[in-house]
C-alpha cells in the first residue's frame, strides 16, 4: 500500500508542478494579448488660456478633452490568433460653450503584447483635416507606446507617441505611487518647446505693425502617466500644455494655448477598476497561481518519495 500512496504522490506532484510551469511560461504569455474588441473612452479636463481665431482674442476656457479608442478589425492585418491590432482614435477638445479647440483622428496599428507601433501596417496616419488624412498625415512614421504601456511593465524609460509633433518621445520612470489600491508607476514625458509648422497670421498676434506675416507655432507639454504594472493600463494621465505663435523677429506673441488638463475623477475611477480586475487575473496566471501549484507539487513529490523511502526501510526491517 506504500508503495502505491508513494507512486500515487510522486505522479500528482509531478502533474502538479508540470501544471504550475504550463501556467507560467505558457497560459499566461497567450492571455496577456489585448483584446480585439477594445474600445474605451477617457476624459479629461482643466482650465486654460485659449485663442479663439473667428475673434481673435485669448480668453479663460474650462476645457474638456474626450478621447475614444476603438478596434478595426477590417484592416487585412487584424487576424483572430494575430499579434497585431488596429486602433482607430479620435480626440475632441471642446470648451464649456461646445466651441471646438482642436480634434485630431489617429489609426496606428500595434503589436498586442508590447503595444508598440508596428511600421508596417497598410494604413496609419494622424490628422487635424476635417476632410480626413492627406499624403503626409498617412507619411507619419508610427512608432512607440501609444495610449497604453506593456503587459509587465518594468521601471525604466519608455518611447512614446505624441500626436502633436507626430514621434515618440522618452516617457521616464519616476517611482511608484498608490493609487485607488493599487500601487502605480509613475512616468513623466517632457517635451520641450518644438517648431510644429510655419504659417500666415495677422501681424497684431506676433506684435508687428503688418497686416499679415509668417509666424512660427511652438508646441511644449508636460505629459504624465500612472500606469498599473502588470496590465499597463494608463490609470490617471494628465498634460500640462503651452503652444504659442513666435514671429519673424523671434519674439514670443500670442499664446494659442496654455492649461493643464487632468483625468476626471470619474475615469480614474473606472481605469482603477479595469486595472484591478486585469491584474487580478494576469497575478493569478503569472505569480500566484504557479506558486501555489509549485509549492503544492514540491511538497507531494518530496512526500512520495518520503513514503516510498520509508517504506522500503519498513520492509527490510520486517525481513
Amino acid at each position: 500500500m506504500r508503495r502505491v500512496a508513494s507512486l500515487v504522490l510522486v505522479g500528482l506532484g509531478i502533474f502538479t508542478l508540470t501544471l504550475g510551469a504550463v501556467l507560467r511560461f505558457y497560459v499566461y504569455p497567450e492571455l496577456a494579448v489585448v483584446p480585439l474588441d477594445q474600445k474605451t473612452e477617457s476624459v479629461a479636463q482643466g482650465a486654460a488660456r485659449v485663442f479663439y481665431p473667428k475673434d481673435l482674442v485669448v480668453k479663460d476656457a474650462q476645457l474638456t478633452a474626450t478621447r475614444k479608442v476603438e478596434s478595426n478589425r477590417a484592416r487585412p492585418e487584424v487576424e483572430r490568433n494575430g499579434s497585431v491590432m488596429v486602433w482607430d482614435q479620435g480626440l475632441l477638445v471642446t470648451d464649456s460653450n461646445n466651441t471646438i479647440v482642436s480634434a485630431v483622428k489617429h489609426q496606428v496599428c500595434l503589436d498586442r503584447h508590447t503595444n508598440m507601433a508596428v511600421p508596417k501596417c497598410s494604413e496609419q496616419y494622424v490628422t487635424d483635416n476635417k476632410d480626413g488624412p492627406t499624403d503626409d498625415d498617412r507619411a507619419v512614421k508610427q512608432e512607440g507606446l501609444n495610449y497604453k504601456f506593456p503587459f509587465g511593465t518594468e521601471q525604466t524609460d519608455y518611447p512614446y507617441f505624441d500626436l502633436t509633433v507626430r514621434k515618440a518621445t522618452t516617457a521616464r520612470f519616476q517611482g511608484t505611487e498608490t493609487l485607488g489600491g493599487l500601487e502605480v508607476y509613475k512616468f513623466v514625458q517632457e517635451i520641450p518647446r518644438t517648431k510644429l509648422r510655419e504659417q500666415e497670421v495677422p501681424g497684431s498676434l506676433v506684435n508687428s505693425t503688418e497686416a499679415s506675416v509668417t509666424a512660427s507655432r511652438y508646441y511644449q507639454n508636460t505629459r504624465t502617466f500612472w500606469v498599473e504594472p502588470l496590465s499597463g493600463i494608463i490609470v490617471k494621465g494628465s498634460e500640462k500644455q503651452k503652444q504659442l505663435l513666435v514671429g519673424p523677429d523671434g519674439k514670443d506673441g500670442t499664446v494659442l494655448l496654455d492649461g493643464t488638463l487632468t483625468f476626471t475623477d470619474q475615469t480614474v475611477n473606472e481605469s482603477v477598476q479595469r486595472a484591478t480586475e486585469a491584474h487580478d487575473k494576469l497575478k493569478l496566471i503569472s505569480s500566484t497561481g504557479p506558486l501555489v501549484l509549485g509549492g503544492l507539487g514540491l511538497v507531494m513529490l518530496l512526500g512520495g518519495i518520503l513514503l516510498g523511502v520509508t517504506g522500503k526501510r519498513s520492509a527490510r526491517h520486517v525481513a
